[in-house]
């Protein structure tokens, strides 16, 4: 009888730990926070199931950085990619803000199926259908990435601080958590593991001077002349899209 009350309570103790994990799980996923014009930043599926359109055949959207509240090294981002992330179905991706082209929505609805793009916008719902609620993407900005190396690391937008040292560590920098409000200068950015050529990794210092750039990266300490600081590895890259024309 010992033996079995002892039991008991092992059961409720296990029992007890896993709720208090679910709850700090709970607690940890961030509802995105609106960004620019009450954007929210996605990552983009498609959706092959078989059954009727508009109930299948749409896309699926991903908040970037639903658990992701600040620059995170190699270590805690691995522990975020565990974390199985919210989705959400939309039949139809609106693209008229954008002003694209079909060539253009083709193109990018392309990239979108190969996993190597991003889209900004507003998810509406529509009327229902046969007791079915459709809800549609109007979009207001989209990001494709050059290369195919997986994203690690929290989604960022990332510009130039203006700011201007006699010495290093200096916070040439400034990154912004996509998604969220939380920003924060930084001091070193490399591009080595987003495996980029030489004219892309121009066209990536180029975003970073001007509009600013974004991409996913992890932080490492960084060596400067008086000191260390803080670096970002940038592991994957994206371009808005369409590009612009240059103007020489």
């Amino acid at each position: 009888m010992k033996t079995f009350f002892v039991r008991i309570l092992k059961a409720l103790a296990c029992g007890s730990a896993l709720l208090m994990a679910a709850g700090s799980f709970a607690q940890e996923l961030q509802k995105p926070s609106p960004v620019k014009d009450n954007a929210t930043t996605y990552t983009v599926k498609p959706d092959y199931r078989k059954c009727a359109f508009p109930m299948c055949g749409g896309w699926y959207l991903t908040p970037v950085n639903q658990y992701s509240l600040q620059l995170e090294n190699d270590d805690e981002a691995y522990q975020h990619s565990l974390l199985l992330p919210n989705t959400i179905y939309v039949s139809n991706i609106n693209y008229k803000a954008l002003g694209l082209t079909a060539a253009q929505i083709q193109e990018l609805e392309t990239i979108f199926r190969s996993g190597q793009g991003l889209v900004g916008g507003n998810v509406v719902g529509l009327a229902s259908l046969a007791n079915f609620s459709t809800k549609t993407l109007n979009a207001q900005a989209a990001w494709t990435s050059p290369t195919k190396t997986t994203a690690v690391g929290p989604y960022l937008k990332v510009s130039s601080s203006g700011i201007v040292c006699i010495t290093t560590p200096c916070p040439y920098f400034t990154a912004q958590v996509i998604n969220s409000t939380y920003t924060t200068n930084f001091h070193e950015l490399t591009f080595e593991k987003a495996e980029l050529d030489r004219e892309q990794e121009a066209r990536a210092w180029q975003a970073v001077s001007s509009g600013g750039l974004v991409l996913t990266g992890v932080k490492y300490e960084s060596q400067g002349q008086v000191g260390t600081g803080t670096g970002i590895s940038a592991t994957k890259v994206f371009f808005a899209f369409p590009a612009k024309k240059s103007m020489y």
